[in-house]
């Protein structure tokens, strides 16, 4: 092969030899062409006195959407007056009670810095409304008081008394209710009905020793009211039901009685310019 193409053996070794010379004269130029480009990077200005930044922390994840849990949150009213609302009929029978209370009291035989045991005389569901009306009027006063919840007995009156001497007070609430009387207005959204809120009971002190009576009262009071029918269901409460009441209706002979008034009032006035001279 190589004696049938002399000429290509001869050419390779002329390439050969071209190579070697170029790398010889390119070897001197490579390193200073790397010195010549750290000059330049070192030359840059700002690049010695870099701000180093610190991350605390990584970036947040993405909140989990599968999931909603609901916060509460309020928007108050803030105005000089707030909106009328109608007292439910816990509040006005308890509204009567102190009334009925303080008055009941005003008479009772009690000093200043003294103390008593106060029990129910019967059980009743709005027991506590009086129970508070009477030690608020105890407070005032300045009078202690020991609070019993259940019915004493007679044979354990002694038992019954905190300190030797102290008298109890018992009370008895015989009614406590509240009634619907008539419905007030004819324009559609403005008729009102009115209430009664009623309370009658009495008050006893007896000497816990000797079972004697030392001082009784009445204690009646009520009071009556006017609220619009649409707050019915906000006035009443479900649990007590003797603070609930039927709402009295209006039958066809109330209806056409203003209507009679007024035609006859009308003909009235008509009769009289008629005769006029």
């Amino acid at each position: 092969m190589r004696d049938r193409f002399p000429w290509a053996a001869a050419a390779n070794s002329l390439r050969r030899a071209a190579a070697a010379n170029s790398l010889r004269r390119a070897a001197p130029a490579v390193p200073f062409a790397l010195v010549l480009v750290l000059g330049l990077v070192a030359s840059l200005p700002g690049t010695s006195g870099a701000a180093k930044v610190r991350y605390s922390s990584g970036p947040r994840p993405t909140p989990d959407t599968l999931l909603s849990e609901a916060e509460p949150s309020m928007e108050p009213v803030v105005r000089a007056r707030g909106p009328r609302v109608a007292l439910t009929n816990l509040q006005l029978v308890t509204m009567v009670a102190n009334v009925a209370i303080e008055r009941a009291l005003k008479s009772a035989p009690l000093d200043s810095g003294g103390h008593v045991t106060l029990a129910p005389a019967e059980s009743h569901p709005l027991n506590f409304v009086v129970e508070h009306a009477i030690l608020r009027v105890l407070a005032r006063k300045g009078i202690t008081a020991t609070v019993r919840r259940s019915v004493v007995p007679d044979d354990s009156l002694a038992g019954a008394r905190g300190t030797p001497g102290d008298p109890l007070l018992e009370y008895q609430l015989a009614s406590a209710r509240i009634t619907y009387l008539r419905l007030r207005g004819w324009l559609p959204g403005r008729v009102k009905i009115e209430r009664q809120g009623l309370v009658e009971g009495g008050l006893t002190m007896r000497d816990a020793g000797t079972s004697r009576v030392l001082w009784t009262g009445d204690a009646s009071h009520n009071l009556v009211d006017a609220f619009p029918r649409s707050q019915l269901a906000l006035v009443e409460d479900a649990r007590y039901t003797d603070l609930k009441a039927d709402v009295p209706g209006r039958t066809i002979d109330k209806a056409i009685e203003p209507v009679v008034v007024v035609a006859i009032v009308g003909g009235l006035i008509a009769l009289f310019f008629q005769n006029r001279p």
